[in-house]
Formats: structure tokens, C-alpha cells, sequence
């Protein structure tokens, strides 16, 4: 018997040495360069996103399928999954033909990487953080800085900065999120702790300047040459340096943590320094020789009344939560004020009133263009944190709408899906003053990544810190509310899952939460009777109440 009973425990551990070699197998599979095609999907399903569905209006209907539809077709079309052009976990800036659909830029590769790690996609996101990190090279100066953009899969460096920085910001969301010894978890700060790390770079750039410069969309604007300060990247680079620094505290390094820390605050006294203008609103860009602005970049008309702007509020909430206006940053009334004499400009004033389309330009495209990136996209975010909400119905509603159903004059605009996000929206009143061009067309990756951000921000689960999750609904004010399934909340314990409910229903509010594990600490604000209440709680997994 006791032979016997051996025996079994000599078959026990064989067959489990098997499972787990076979574990193990499969693991390393996944940290080479040549992943098979069925390896490669058969990880990807193990992802188990979060879900959203607005409630109560036309228009929250269509936002919901607009998200869920292009999301969709994003990592159906511009996610790649093999080495046939491309690597596994490349995401290319748009689609079928269209300009950009064999390139990966760095800034909105990172943006979707922030998204997908939000959404729960984290399997997904590890494979595009393996990609930017096997294709991004050591600059001049010997270190890892990511190039405007990868063609295919050539590698290359640059040395603009606002790519890196959103990069750098969606890898530390996702290493925080990663289990311990995690292969990619480590990756990652193998990355961004080593000698060559792009946040020791830009500590470096920061050592003889007071700002970091840039070129392009966010250094002068597009297609004006020469280096420039330009206040969206370096308040981009802060929050990149923020969450570098938070990585590096968790990780037990405060000599690191310091060192960033000190540098948040150079970049941050030196914007409210030299980036503010007169009227207390935000300069797009300075020379770095002048420390001035430049009135024939200011005034070129890509650059007058540009809605990137607003980028600067719309931001935060990828680093330092979703109520900037009770931070004591000086910057987020700087950015309210900005976001307020954009809207003051007759033209752009009057389409919104009329429309609700928030012009990307006040010259450009006749002034009445916009899209869900720069344009509306920021400026719905902007609204959003700072608590606008009739701006922010208005905002959605032409949203949704022009997404669906696209002025009929525009003929040009091609896609698979009435309800994917496109790149150029345009005012009914543009008609017959310039021929409607469709640019980069449906699917434009940083035109479906805002409006996922958007999506977020309306349900507010705000989990940027693990000391305290925070749930602040910011509904329109025409739509009731939103049911949430399998959502990813961050906390001091690790991932756990979350379905939410959230309507507005006879001047009550009902909100359940159910969670796969306790939330240790969890506040939620909600607005009743013309003013914030907050709701708190200790170790709940589990909420079901109303407010009057």
C-alpha cells in the first residue's frame, strides 16, 4: 500500500513538472521575437476587456456602438498579430490605403497603449510594448527615444519627445497593473530603470535648459520647421516624469523617484514662467533662443486657435486623476482660461452654439473643421474634468451624431462601419468653400483613441492611485446613466473586476457596484441638488443605494 501511495505521488509530481514545463514552455514562447500566428491569438483571447453602455438618449446609444464598433475595429484592422509586414502587437496610424497605414507614431502608439491598458486589454498591451521596445533604438546622445514615427518595422530613434512621453506613461500604467515576476512586468523596467532609460534622457535635456524642446505637431505645429518649446509636450513630458517617478518609488528606488520629482518641478516653474501669456492662458510654443513666442508661428493658421491646446487640461487625467480643479497646480486654471477664449472666438462660438462642433482652427479648413483627436476630442475631455457639463452634452451630441451621420455633401468619407470614428468632421455651413477631404480616414488611430478616453472619463472610474479608488460619474446631463461589466479597477491589492450601475431615474440616483475583490478604499462623487457629495468606503466589494 505504501508502495502504492509513492507510486501515485511519483505520478502527481511528474505529470505536474509536465503542466509546468509546458507552462514554462509557453511563456518563453511569448518572450521571443517569432511568435506563430496561433500563439500569438491564443494569448490575445485570454483578454477579458471591460464593457460600457450608455443610457437614456439617441445619442447615448450612438456612443456606445461608435466605442464598441471602432474599438473593435481597431485591433481588427490596425492591430497586427503576425510577421507577415509587420510584428506582432504593431498598430499602424490608419487603414486600407490610406496616408500612414504602414507607420506606427510613437505618440499614438503610446495613447492606445494607455487605452488598452484602462480597458483591460492588458495581454494586448503587452505585446505592443514588446513591439515599441524591440523596434526603438539609442539615440546620438546613447539613449532609448522614440522616433515621430516607425515605418513598418524598421528601427529608429528620435529626439521629439512627446512620443516617448505618452509611451512612458502607458508603460508604467501597465507595469503597475502586471503580477509580480510577470515577463513584461520586468521588461518594462528593465526599460525605463536602465543607464539608457528615455526618463534619464530627458532628466539630462533638463539639466542645461529650463524646457524641452520639439519639432512638428507638437513643437512649432504641423509642418513648420525648427525646435520649439511648445507647452502641450513639456506639460506632456511632466506627467510622463510624474509617473516615472511614481514607477520608481513603488519599485523601492527614491533616489530615482527624487531625481524626477525635482525635475516635475523645473518643467512646471519654467511653463508658468515662460508659457503663460498676458491673459493668463497658455502660449502655444517660445523660441528657445528668445524664450518668446513668435508672432508669425503663433499667428500661422495651423497654429490660431489650435484645439491642442486644450491638451494640456485634457491630459491630466492620464497621470494625476480626474479632478484637476481641486489640485493646486496653477496650470489647471491657466488651462480653464485657455479653454474659455478658444471659445470666445465668434466663429467658433457660433458653430458650437449651433452645432456643437468644436472647430480644431480658427482660420484653417475655413474654421470649421474639427475631429475626435485635437479638436472636439480634447475639448470634450477639457469640459469633462473641469466639470462643464451643458458644454459637454452639447459637445457629445455632435459627436455621436456626426459620426453616424456625416453631412451628406461629404462624399469622399469611406468606411466599413456607419459607426466608426473618422479623422475630419466638418460643419454643415463649410459646404461649397472647400472640397471635403477625408485625410486619414475611418479608423484613424489617434481619432478612435480620444474618444475611448472620453468614454472613460464619462463612467469616471479613476484608479490612477492604489491608496484610493475613486469613481466620479460625469453623465450628460440628457442621457440617465450607464451600466459598466468586467471593468479593471487598480488597487492596493492588485487588479480586481468591477460591474457598475449608475442612473438618474425621478431626481434619485441608483448605484450598485459589484466587485470580484474588496476595494479597500473607495470614494464616489456624485451631484445632487446643485452641488458634489462624496460616498465613502472601507473593504467593500459589494454597494447597492440611492441618493436623493
Amino acid at each position: 500500500m505504501n508502495k502504492y501511495i509513492v507510486f501515485c505521488l511519483c505520478l502527481l509530481v511528474f505529470f505536474s513538472g509536465m503542466v509546468l514545463f509546458k507552462n514554462s514552455q509557453a511563456a518563453d514562447s511569448l518572450n521571443t521575437k517569432r511568435l506563430s500566428v496561433a500563439q500569438v491569438e491564443s494569448f490575445l483571447e485570454q483578454d477579458n476587456p471591460g464593457e460600457i453602455q450608455f443610457l437614456g438618449a439617441e445619442s447615448a446609444e450612438l456612443f456606445t456602438k461608435e466605442v464598441r464598433e471602432s474599438f473593435k475595429g481597431v485591433l481588427q484592422k490596425n492591430y497586427k498579430k503576425n510577421y507577415k509586414e509587420f510584428m506582432p502587437g504593431y498598430i499602424t496610424a490608419s487603414i486600407d490605403g490610406r496616408p500612414w497605414d504602414d507607420t506606427m507614431w510613437s505618440r499614438d502608439g503610446g495613447t492606445f497603449l494607455r487605452e488598452l491598458v484602462f480597458w483591460g486589454y492588458l495581454n494586448h498591451a503587452c505585446l505592443l510594448t514588446d513591439c515599441l521596445i524591440q523596434l526603438v533604438e539609442k539615440n546620438d546622445e546613447g539613449f532609448y527615444t522614440f522616433p515621430e514615427y516607425f515605418k513598418k518595422t524598421n528601427p529608429g530613434s528620435g529626439k521629439e519627445l512627446d512620443g516617448t512621453a505618452a509611451v512612458i506613461i502607458g508603460m508604467v500604467h501597465l507595469w503597475k497593473r502586471l503580477p509580480e515576476n510577470n515577463y513584461y512586468k520586468n521588461q518594462i523596467y528593465q526599460f525605463l530603470h536602465q543607464h539608457a532609460s528615455p526618463l534619464l534622457y530627458i532628466h539630462q535635456k533638463l539639466l542645461p535648459q529650463p524646457l524641452i524642446e520639439g519639432s512638428g505637431e507638437f513643437g512649432g505645429g504641423c509642418g513648420i520647421a525648427g525646435d520649439w518649446y511648445n507647452v502641450v509636450q513639456n506639460n506632456l513630458v511632466r506627467l510622463a516624469l510624474i509617473a516615472g517617478a511614481d514607477l520608481e518609488k513603488q519599485a523601492g528606488n527614491l533616489e530615482s523617484y527624487e531625481i524626477y520629482m525635482n525635475d516635475v518641478e523645473k518643467i512646471n516653474e519654467n511653463m508658468l514662467k515662460y508659457l503663460v501669456d498676458d491673459d493668463s492662458t497658455w502660449i502655444w510654443c517660445i523660441d528657445p533662443k528668445t524664450m518668446l513666442p513668435d508672432e508669425n508661428i503663433i499667428n500661422d493658421p495651423i497654429n490660431k486657435g489650435f484645439g491642442g491646446l486644450n491638451g494640456v487640461v485634457s491630459m491630466l487625467a492620464d497621470v494625476t486623476g480626474f479632478e484637476p480643479l481641486m489640485s493646486n497646480w496653477a496650470g489647471v486654471k491657466i488651462g480653464q482660461n485657455t479653454l474659455e477664449k478658444l471659445y470666445s472666438f465668434p466663429l467658433r462660438k457660433q458653430q458650437f452654439d449651433k452645432y456643437g462642433i468644436w472647430s480644431q482652427f480658427d482660420e484653417f479648413r475655413e474654421g470649421m473643421s474639427s475631429g475626435p483627436s485635437y479638436g472636439d476630442g480634447y475639448a470634450l475631455q477639457a469640459m469633462l474634468l473641469l466639470d462643464k457639463m451643458d458644454m459637454v452634452d452639447k459637445s457629445v451630441q455632435w459627436l455621436a451624431g456626426a459620426t453616424y451621420s456625416p453631412i451628406a455633401e461629404y462624399h469622399e468619407l469611406d468606411r466599413d462601419s456607419p459607426y466608426y470614428f473618422y479623422e475630419r468632421y466638418y460643419s454643415p455651413d463649410i459646404v461649397g468653400k472647400m472640397d471635403l477631404e477625408q485625410g486619414c480616414g475611418a479608423l484613424n488611430l489617434v481619432n478612435v483613441t480620444e474618444p475611448l478616453k472620453v468614454a472613460r472619463l464619462f463612467v469616471g472610474v479613476d484608479d490612477l492611485s492604489n491608496n484610493k479608488v475613486k469613481i466620479i460619474p460625469r453623465v450628460p446631463p440628457s442621457w440617465i446613466g450607464y451600466n459598466v461589466t468586467n471593468w479593471p479597477v487598480y488597487t492596493e491589492n492588485g487588479l480586481v473586476t468591477a460591474d457598475i450601475r449608475f442612473v438618474k431615474k425621478d431626481d434619485k440616483i441608483i448605484f450598485k457596484l459589484y466587485s470580484n475583490g474588496e476595494i479597500p478604499q473607495l470614494a464616489v462623487r456624485f451631484f445632487t441638488q446643485n452641488e458634489f457629495k462624496w460616498y465613502r468606503w472601507q473593504n467593500v466589494s459589494e454597494i447597492e443605494f440611492v441618493v436623493k
